[in-house]
Parts: C-alpha cells; structure tokens; sequence
C-alpha cells in the first residue's frame, strides 16, 4: 500500500516538476520578488532620460533664478537633469510665444516649457506644458520647488524672515524610531516593513494553496472523466491515491516555497549593496530592509501552516473535484472555498496592525481562516510569538484529520460515479457509507 501510495506522489510531483512551465516559474519567482522591491527603482535608473530642457516665462521676474538653483539634479553620469532658459515675452505677445514653444516641442527641440504668472504668489498656480505628463515625480518636483519659493515670497511680504522659519521647521521635524519589546529587552523593528512583508509572505501561502488546490482538482477531474479512475483504483485504494495526489501535488507548492524563501533571506541580506551597483542611493529604502525580520522561525512557520493548510483546503478540492464530471462544474462548486480564502486574506490586512485583539485570537482559531490569519500574527509579532500559536496548531491539525476523514469518504464514491452531478444532499449521504 505504501509503495503503491509513493508511487502515486511520485507521477503527481515528478511529472510536474519536470515540465518547462513549473520549472520556468519556480526560477522567474525570485526575479518577480526582486522587480516588487525595487524594480521601480532599478528600472527608473537604468530608463533614466538625457537632459530635459524646459523654458520658462517668467512674469514675475522674481522666481526663474531660485528655481533654477533648486531644481539643479545631477543625472548618475554627471549631466544635468534639467535644462532651464528663460525667456522674456513683451505685453501682446503672449499667444505668439506659446504657439511658438509647442512648435519647438512638437520638434522635440524642446521637452516642455512653464509659465510663471504675475499672480501666482496670490493664486499658486502655474502652466507646466510638455510633449509627455506622465512623469509624476518631475511634476511633483516642479511644483515642490515652486511651492518652496512662493511660501518663502509669502512670509517675507508678512515680515517673517523665511530662511529663519524654514531652518526652524527643519530642525522641529521629530523622527520616530519604534522599538519593539520583547523578553530579550528591546529591537528595532519598522512597522511598515513588517507590515509589507506580513503582506507578501501571505500573499504567496495564498497563491500556493489556490493555485495547487485548483491542480489538484483539475486532475481528479480529467482521470474520471478519461475513466482512468477505474484502473487506478484496482490497484490502490481510493484513500491511497487521494493522498497520493494531494502529497504529490503538495510537494510541488513546498518546492517553490522553499525556493523563494531562500532567495527572500538573499535578497534581505545582499540587497543593499546590490541595489548599489544599479545607482539606487535611496536611504529610506535601505532603512525599511534593513528593518526587515525575515527569520528562520517566521520561515518555518511559513512552511508549516502552508502544509496545513493545503492538506486542509486540498481535501475539500479533492472531494469537488470526485463530485463533478467537468472543469465547469468544478469551477461554480469551488466558488465558496475561495470566497473563505479571500475572506481570510482580508481579514489578515486588520489582524497584522492588530494581533494581540480578542477578535484576532479568536478569527485565528478558525480553521478556515487559521493558515493565513494565525500566521499573519506570528509573522508582525516575530520574535514573539502570539497568544493562541499553539492551540491553532493543535486545532488545524485536529481540523485537518476530520475534514481529510470526510472528504475520503466522499471521493471513493464520488471518483466511480458520472452522470449527473450529486446534490450536496447526496454527498452528506455518501459520508455515511462503510
């Protein structure tokens, strides 16, 4: 029986893991981890422009000079990020200069231009007019700069020196470093990091267990149908290969979990000075992974309620997958399973800025909930563990043997019937049988 059973693991994982798409996933997720980091970042680099030119119009006659010194970037092989020239324009000639400048534009002679009105000290409005606005971080630049000179304009017209006032705000501005307690005394720990990590760790245990659930499923599905079932199952038990294919397929997800989480723990550790050599010299980025606690315990957590929690969800795919003689048919019945599934995933999104609630404990008992909702807990608490870690595991597992019972009793039934697709009603019934 146990031979038998290996050898069904070993067809579900083997043959799977030796087609080009497993293996092409399993090594581009790690790229997929990078490019969610800091592809921004890297890609804004490597795409980073030539010099822009931008003219200006002045008509205050006060605002192009201060402008231009703030908005004096370096691009990273030496060049200047933008390139200003002013221009004057008389009375009546407005209309002409502008018609003008969007000729040079549209000769992409020119990037764009601004024009400064004589009010905008009262309205803080200006023109920014270019071939291309989607640059948000130039826009946002610009009118950061512009906004700076009117404030300062602003408070010298009240008799305030602004220079005195700005020094000042600098100097006010607190930053507030949390520290994390625990019973080894106190760590630095980022709120924001743990959160986004939190996030992603879920967000992959999420994918996992739907995606190879869905396998599952789908392959349950095409052997009844081809009516292979009934050659298997001379041979084996239908206890046997529903655990044979949910082992097998479950060592598929485990591989790639492993994987990305080796590569996670790389990445955490060398990402600074890699990220270096691409010309990223964000500081509040390097700050955040410095502040990420990926560790040996969260990792193994990770692994362990991702096999609980696939065994847990995979028993009921199997058992749809026994009921139904189509994909279609599979497709409308696993609906309530990825509502809970989701329902799980947002409850995660209150629980990590929250684990230790009463409401928190309680959802994370929940087996339906407990892989995704427990873990977020254990994962923002590292390195403490939370209350309830140990009984949720005692639960799911307890959970886990009942439902894998049920969902047994149901696929050696289900996986020798076709026609018509059972009632819910007649799958409690199948249950019942010896």
């Amino acid at each position: 029986m146990r031979k038998k059973m290996f050898a069904v693991i070993q067809r579900e994982y083997i043959t799977r893991a030796k087609s080009k798409g497993f293996i092409i996933v399993t090594l581009i997720f790690p790229l997929i981890l990078v490019l969610l980091f800091s592809g921004y970042f890297i890609f804004s680099k490597i795409f980073q422009p030539s010099t822009k030119t931008f003219t200006i119009i002045d008509q205050t006659g006060m605002v192009f000079e201060e402008f231009a010194r703030i908005q004096s970037d370096k691009l990273p092989g030496g060049e200047p990020k933008y390139s200003f020239i002013k221009k004057d324009v008389a009375p009546g000639g407005m209309e002409k200069a502008l018609a003008d400048l969007q000729a040079e534009v549209n000769r992409k002679e020119l990037s764009g231009y601004l024009v400064i009105p004589e009010d905008i000290i009262e309205k803080r409005e200006a023109k920014y007019s270019a071939r291309n606005v989607s640059d948000f971080e130039e826009l946002e630049s610009f009118s950061r700069s512009l906004s700076w000179i009117v404030t300062n304009v602003r408070l010298e017209q009240k008799g305030w020196p602004a220079k005195k006032i700005r020094s000042e705000m600098e100097k006010g501005r607190v930053k507030l470093v949390s520290q994390q307690i625990t019973e080894k005394g106190e760590i630095e720990k980022s709120g924001l990091s743990s959160f986004m990590m939190t996030y992603i760790l879920t967000y992959v245990m999420f994918l996992m267990i739907i995606i190879y659930g869905g396998i599952l499923m789908r392959s349950v599905i095409e052997e009844k149908t081809q009516r292979i079932t009934e050659s298997i199952v001379s041979s084996i038990s239908p206890l046997g290969l529903m655990f044979g294919k949910m082992l097998g397929i479950c060592a598929l997800g485990l591989t790639q979990l492993l994987v990305f989480g080796g590569f996670l723990l790389g990445t955490i550790t060398f990402a600074e000075p890699l990220l270096k050599k691409f010309g990223v010299q964000s500081a509040g980025l390097f700050e955040i992974i410095k502040q990420v606690h990926f560790t040996a315990p969260v990792f193994g957590f990770l692994i362990l309620f991702f096999l609980l929690g696939f065994v847990f969800y995979s028993g009921l795919y199997a058992a749809l997958g026994a009921m139904v003689n189509t994909e279609d048919e599979g497709q409308q019945l696993q609906m309530p399973l990825v509502v809970l599934f989701f329902l799980s995933y947002f409850i995660m999104f209150s629980v990590a800025r929250n684990p230790d609630t009463a409401r928190a404990f309680w959802v994370s008992l929940i087996p339906f909930f407990t892989p995704i909702v427990m873990f977020a807990r254990i994962s923002v608490s590292d390195p403490i563990l939370p209350s309830g870690t140990f009984l949720s595991l005692v639960i799911m597992a307890l959970s886990t043997i009942l439902l894998i019972w049920v969902a047994a009793k149901i696929y050696r039934v289900g996986i020798l019937m076709y026609g018509k697709k059972p009632s819910f009603k007649e799958a409690l019934k199948w249950i019942r049988y010896k």
